[in-house]
């Protein structure tokens, strides 16, 4: 695997802060989910089973760059970075720009295997994770 990270430097100042924003605290959500239980760490993450608003207003400007900015640190990681991680980091740089929104988490039974999968909406709007999120029965959300 090749990393360009030269690239980064190419792209807006602005989206370079939001880059090693989503970069930085992917590194750090993924050495919570390490090493605190997901039991404790939840609760920072907001409040269970509590509905969301339908209507919320915001900035679809903001959303574009923080999902932009997410997928980009992807590339780059040295560590796990799957859908758990990217919906944390995405609801904690939502929370950090005092913006509303829900983190989703899903089980799907697929060939005796049970799987996981995590996403984030803001009211109807996916932020992360829209892929196959359909096909995942929700069983826990937090807003």
């Amino acid at each position: 695997m090749k990393y360009a990270i030269y690239k980064v430097f190419k792209v807006s100042p602005l989206e370079r802060n939001f880059f090693f924003n989503a970069f930085f605290t992917s590194f750090f959500i993924r050495i919570k989910l390490i090493f605190v239980p997901f039991s404790k760490y939840s609760k920072k993450i907001g409040t269970l089973n509590v509905l969301p608003e339908k209507t919320i207003d915001f900035d679809e400007v903001l959303v574009a760059n923080i999902k932009q900015a997410i997928r980009r640190s992807v590339k780059y990681s040295l560590w796990r970075n799957k859908c758990l991680e990217q919906s944390v980091t995405a609801k904690k740089m939502l929370q950090k720009r005092n913006v509303s929104s829900t983190i989703y988490f899903g089980v799907r039974k697929n060939d005796d295997k049970l799987e996981a999968h995590a996403w984030v909406k803001i009211g109807d709007t996916f932020v992360i994770g829209e892929k196959n999120h359909d096909a995942f029965t929700v069983v826990a959300f937090y807003t």
